[in-house]
């Protein structure tokens, strides 16, 4: 058996280094589980920002919506991501199912000739959009920040210091204080 010169060695361990990584990045998934990736949530609207928090094969992702309860989440294939988010992204609007869901239809013409009697005015809620609140979470009281109104008495928020996959719809019976 023939011996490699030293030079012939040191080629032959750099190509085949070079082959194992390219064949690592080529066997490496496209996403991972906790990236923040743009998903089309409706066909035909702009794309939503969603956490990527499960794999059920090698081309199907559980996503969850950003701003979203977890009821919402869904698994899609790889066509449906659209990218990696890159910095802050402006959520869209809700699709129209979410809408339907939150007994807010998106807007249509009034079906009432005089105007009167329309039902879509907002409830009167005790706090407003920005507003600073101290939640109660499995027994310890966290600060978060009022993301939206859902209801008389159901407020969407953002836990302060924490991604917004933690972001969930909350009673008032769970808020503690203003902060």
């Amino acid at each position: 058996m023939k011996q490699l010169s030293r030079v012939e060695g040191w080629r032959w361990l750099v190509a085949a280094s070079l082959t194992l990584l390219l064949l690592s990045l080529a066997c490496e998934e496209p996403y991972r589980i906790g990236e923040y990736v743009l998903v089309e949530w409706e066909k035909g609207r702009p794309a939503y920002p969603a956490y990527i928090v499960g794999q059920n094969g090698p081309a199907s992702y559980r996503v969850h919506y950003d701003g979203y309860g977890s009821r919402w989440d869904e698994d899609v294939t790889l066509d449906r991501i659209k990218g990696r988010v890159k910095g802050h992204v402006l959520r869209p609007p809700p699709p129209k199912k979410v809408q339907q869901a939150q007994g807010r239809q998106p807007a249509k013409k009034k079906s009432d000739a005089g105007g009167k009697g329309s039902t879509s005015a907002s409830p009167v809620s005790q706090y407003q959009v920005g507003d600073r609140i101290k939640v109660r979470w499995r027994g310890t009281v966290y600060s978060a920040t009022v993301l939206g109104v859902v209801g008389q008495d159901k407020y969407l928020i953002h836990y302060d210091g924490h991604e917004s996959v933690w972001d969930e719809t909350v009673g008032v019976n769970r808020i503690v204080s203003p902060n």
